[in-house]
């Protein structure tokens, strides 16, 4: 998720300097295009593949966020009426877009990021002694992007109609391979590393011109052309440069002796340019082969990781391609991971799933191939009866064993791919053997895979329409052993891991993935004013909810004890040398909390009350159940969130929610364009501090609600349905000179 662990701006956007070279040094590089042209041409030329411009949201949303006001906490209904906008200015010419957003902060990152976050606090800090002394918004010089913004532009993009993708890892690869794969007419962003990944075109959007569709291209032809390089040697040059993977601090002394033999060197030139001209100059004399990169590697003091030029070559491999700087006998193992982790399916009739099984006490894993059929005649044939022999021989028609398990990853995943059709027509379940015992016969192996796909189709959300009798089978199967062998399930929770995977990956959940698969979470910045020592800071004051929602993801051990979250969460105070390790807690429910399959899965009107509950219990609100669900959802949902902040922060007053409550209850009167005319006169500290906890709060509510098997649309938790940040700025700053709640709400007190 990188959502807000990014939202000030990514680690990094590409390598340091080379746009604003390309800029000033050679603008022969960048040629104005208009789009519509290049769709139309397009279109003309590759009839099979629809006009697409693949787009690195997350170097776009610092323009897309025009709205005036930005200090406040966001002015939502404007920036989602902005994107809409957006949208169908490309949909008008015919040009489908595909949205990526960072999903991950990588660990190599965790070191920049944090860097990162403790300046943006003393950005925010000289923000909020603007707003104190001045009573008014800074200058755009000042702009940081409202808190949760990535996180709530991916639901909106969604909720738009628009293809919506979380990454695994840093979205630049992804985005590069994606645009390479589908043949898109290019990339929309402002990452130079888009200028060394050999993909499709890179368009500005910073040089952007929505009224038009005119924009700037930059050309990897005419950089390697001004730069005296090839194609081949941009992604060695961009290592030498320092990325994220080679750091700068270790080039210094490279850096120094090629700027002593470039014949490019020019006084005018900063010294970043100098080098950049040097090291293009050294690059280029280099011959194209992995024994020069050998060579480099022995010249370059790269410390105790001799290795990292060539990973960093590497990571600018996308799939597909082969590089002369890496063996071809190599697999590139980034390549390997993204089709790992993307599941990219092209086969819309498979699912896939590798499982792990433990039989006669010795783990198995398996991947198998099973079609429909087989499918429907374990559950009618003699198999279900118990005749396992019967079971041995339906299966021997269709079952193939695959070899080659070795190569298999070890830990347990299951790769789930949901069918593009209304039901899937056929199941395929890859099936590779690796026996761990040889008593271990053929026949009962394939039967309980062959189970292991009926508790798979028993579990999953987009499941097909099963002969009747195997939801009776299936719940059968997975409460008793069969036949007299342990066929115990281990490591279930990697299942929720996978379907969590899959969910984050299509950004229809929040948080959770990182949660069940790291045990890791993190939150950027928050436009906090650290000298108000009355209002916590807003990881703190979500801080319990956040330990109910863990102990709803996590299983505890057999003496009750939860795995420790690790939270990477920027509060004043938080020197951000460690993660803090912080310790699930369960919620008060009669009971006990509920399961995953039961929260995730199970259908009926209980377990939609237990869902709800559960949901209610995170926020300690358990007991106003029937009360909360007799309201419409978002306002439930915005009561929720107040009644928590005021039992956790004891300054809240009257006046407080007396705000935040008319502010939702007039938003339904009020369009885009009647909030974007609202003046004010001016800008109270504490309010904007108050306005960016509550939208935090809402992407806590996010978080619960994806734990909990969504007991609210997602759309019901956005905040262009409850918050509107000039118009609260208006309402606080009334509420608190006295204004009657009649005033507040306009005349409306129905």
């Amino acid at each position: 998720l990188l959502s807000d662990c990014c939202e000030f701006q990514r680690s990094a956007m590409g390598i340091k300097g080379l746009q604003g070279f390309v800029a000033r040094v050679c603008p022969d590089v960048c040629r104005t295009v208009d789009l519509r042209e290049m769709a139309e041409k397009h279109h003309i030329d590759h009839p099979d593949f629809p006009p697409t411009i693949v787009v690195d949201a997350m170097s776009c949303i610092r323009y897309w966020y025009t709205p005036e006001s930005w200090v406040c906490g966001g002015q939502w209904r404007e920036y989602l009426a902005n994107l809409e906008d957006f949208i169908k200015a490309f949909m008008a010419a015919g040009i489908q877009l595909v949205f990526y957003f960072d999903g991950v902060v990588e660990a190599k990152k965790r070191e920049e990021w944090i860097k990162r976050r403790l300046r943006n606090n003393k950005d925010i800090a000289r923000i909020f002694r603007f707003v104190k002394t001045h009573k008014k918004q800074p200058g755009r010089g000042m702009f940081v992007v409202p808190s949760a913004l990535p996180t709530f532009t991916r639901f909106a993009l969604k909720s738009l109609g628009q293809k919506t993708v979380c990454t695994l890892q840093e979205a630049d690869f992804e985005v590069a391979a994606y645009g390479l794969q589908h043949n898109c007419i290019g990339i929309l962003g402002q990452d130079s590393d888009y200028l060394i990944y050999n993909t499709c075109p890179y368009f500005s959007i910073e040089k952007l011109r929505v009224d038009r569709l005119v924009t700037e291209m930059y050309s990897r032809e005419d950089l390697c052309r001004v730069l005296g390089l090839s194609l081949t040697h941009l992604p060695l040059f961009a290592c030498l440069l320092g990325n994220d993977i080679v750091p700068e601090s270790l080039l210094e002394g490279f850096w120094h002796k090629c700027l002593v033999t470039s014949p490019h060197r020019n006084s005018s030139y900063d010294r970043r340019t100098n080098i950049l001209l040097a090291v293009a100059n050294y690059v280029s004399k280099i011959p194209c082969s992995h024994s020069s990169l050998k060579h480099l590697e022995e010249m370059l003091p790269l410390g105790s990781d001799n290795t990292l030029l060539y990973r960093g070559l590497e990571s600018y491999i996308l799939p597909g391609q082969q590089s002369p700087w890496i063996p071809p006998d190599v697999k590139n193992s980034k390549t390997f991971s993204l089709q790992q982790q993307t599941a990219v399916c092209q086969d819309e009739e498979i699912f896939q799933v590798t499982c792990f099984l433990k039989l006669n006490g010795h783990f198995i894993a398996m991947t198998a191939y099973y079609r429909w059929l087989v499918v429907w005649l374990a559950v009618h044939g003699p198999c279900s009866q118990g005749t396992k022999g019967s079971c041995a021989k339906n299966a021997e028609v269709e079952i193939a064993l695959v070899e080659n398990m070795r190569k298999l990853p070890i830990n347990l995943y299951f790769v789930i791919f949901r069918s593009g059709s209304l039901s899937f027509r056929v199941i395929k379940i890859s099936l590779a053997l690796h026996m761990a015992s040889p008593c271990c016969k053929c026949y009962q192996l394939k039967f309980y895979c062959l189970r292991a796909a009926l508790l798979l189709l028993h579990l999953s959300c987009s499941r097909p329409v099963l002969p009747v009798g195997t939801e009776a089978f299936c719940s059968q199967m997975c409460l008793h052993p069969v036949h007299g062998c342990d066929a115990a399930w281990i490591m279930l929770a990697s299942f929720f891991e996978q379907l969590a995977k899959e969910q984050h990956v299509q950004s229809e959940n929040y948080a959770i993935f990182n949660i069940l698969s790291n045990g890791e979470i993190e939150c950027s910045n928050s436009l906090e004013d650290e000298c108000d020592t009355e209002i916590p800071g807003q990881a703190l004051i979500y801080r319990p909810a956040r330990q109910h929602i863990y102990s709803v993801l996590l299983e505890s051990g057999k003496d009750g004890a939860y795995p420790l979250v690790k939270e990477w969460f920027v509060y004043f105070g938080n020197p951000l040398q460690q993660p803090e390790l912080i310790q699930p807690v369960q919620p008060s429910i009669p009971g006990g909390t509920p399961n995953l399959k039961t929260l995730w899965f199970t259908k009926g009107p209980d377990v939609e009350k237990q869902r709800y509950s559960t949901f209610l219990a995170c926020f300690h609100l358990q007991d106003g159940m029937e009360e909360l669900q007799a309201l419409e959802a978002p306002v439930a949902a915005l009561c929720c969130l107040l009644a928590y902040l005021m039992m956790q922060v004891s300054s809240l007053s009257l006046e407080d929610l007396n705000a935040f409550v008319a502010v939702a209850l007039c938003l339904k009167r009020k369009s885009a364009a009647q909030l974007a005319a609202l003046q004010l006169a001016e800008v109270d500290s504490r309010a904007v501090h108050l306005g960016a906890v509550f939208v935090r709060g809402l992407t806590t509510l996010l978080m619960a609600n994806s734990a909990c098997g969504f007991p609210f649309r997602m759309d019901d938790l956005m905040p262009w349905e409850v918050f509107d940040g000039k118009l609260f700025q208006e309402k606080y700053q009334r509420s608190h000179r006295g204004c009657s709640l009649e005033e507040l709400l306009e005349g409306n007190v129905s």
